[in-house]
């Protein structure tokens, strides 16, 4: 049962996500907001209702899911939800009238202490319940971690991702390359009287190397979803760089390790993006500009 509601749980979030980044802003069927509440009411007819840090009311009909991460659902006797209800860091009030067509899913305090006692006595799915929890605010972090990235810092990323379109084959060739140097030179600096206190920084530097990597090839891949999806598109780095993380956070579930691997290679060639992007820069700033002939003879002048 709990498996068959987490399958249901990631593959419902995944394709609402998806809806948010891909879906026009225009469209007033799909109601989306961050930090705010939504009130659906009981006229009011909508495709989807997303909600992040705030409450969702439904009075009205909806047709497909209705979502909030980091808030509650209050159902009315009058609601009608078509989809499921996915309620992650709230709880799900539902009036004695309400009607839920889909599955409710509560992801809460509540649930992670039940999941834990049954895992203390020894339930396998209970564990794998908690597994599930810790990689969705591991990708949590890094989804954050991409949208600060995109918005304050979009040169370097833009940069990375440069470095991993043109060469692929180079940035997994230097990625593997120093995923195995990484053994050889933290027990360089075990051995070494100076290193010791280096170790806590290195290890950090190399996490942030990873984590900037994956996100420069989740933008790629979201920039090439977009493009071809989209005729028109606008260049959005931030929806970019978020469509693609989601779609690489689908592509991991896939079954027998297929997902893992792809996730590997893809981790692989961004680690070296990094590495390329760092050699690219240093590499231009080292070069001195040509000097022109107008130059050359004011010079001589």
């Amino acid at each position: 049962m709990r498996k068959n509601i987490r399958r249901k749980f990631i593959a419902t979030v995944a394709i609402l996500a998806l809806i948010f980044l891909m879906a026009p802003s225009v469209d007033a069927k799909n109601i989306i907001k961050i930090g705010k509440d939504i009130n659906i009411g009981n006229d009011q007819i909508v495709n989807n209702a997303i909600a992040i840090a705030g409450q969702i009311t439904v009075s009205g009909l909806v047709e497909n899911n209705v979502v909030t991460v980091g808030g509650s659902i209050v159902l009315t006797n009058s609601a009608v939800v078509r989809g499921d209800v996915i309620c992650i860091g709230g709880v799900v009030a539902q009036g004695n009238g309400a009607q839920v067509y889909g599955n409710i899913t509560e992801v809460n305090s509540s649930n992670i202490s039940t999941a834990l006692s049954s895992a203390f006595y020894g339930d396998m799915d209970a564990w794998s319940w908690l597994v599930d929890i810790i990689y969705f605010c591991f990708f949590a972090m890094i989804f954050t971690l991409a949208l600060l990235m995109a918005i304050l810092f979009p040169r370097p990323l833009n940069a990375i991702v440069n470095s991993i379109q043109g060469n692929k084959t180079k940035s997994f060739f230097w990625g593997a390359l120093a995923t195995l140097m990484i053994a050889p030179f933290f027990m360089l600096l075990v051995f070494s009287f100076i290193g010791i206190p280096l170790i806590p920084l290195a290890f950090a530097t190399l996490l942030l190397a990873f984590m900037f990597g994956f996100i420069g090839v989740s933008a790629l891949l979201g920039k090439f979803v977009l493009t071809r999806t989209f005729h028109h598109h606008k260049q959005s780095l931030v929806r970019e760089t978020l469509l693609g993380l989601i779609l690489w956070w689908v592509i991991g579930w896939m079954p027998f390790y297929i997902g893992m691997v792809i996730k590997t290679v893809v981790i692989t060639i961004g680690f070296g993006g990094v590495f390329l992007a760092i050699f690219h820069h240093r590499h231009h700033h080292a070069t001195p500009p040509p000097i022109t002939g107008d130059h050359v003879e004011s010079t001589i002048a």
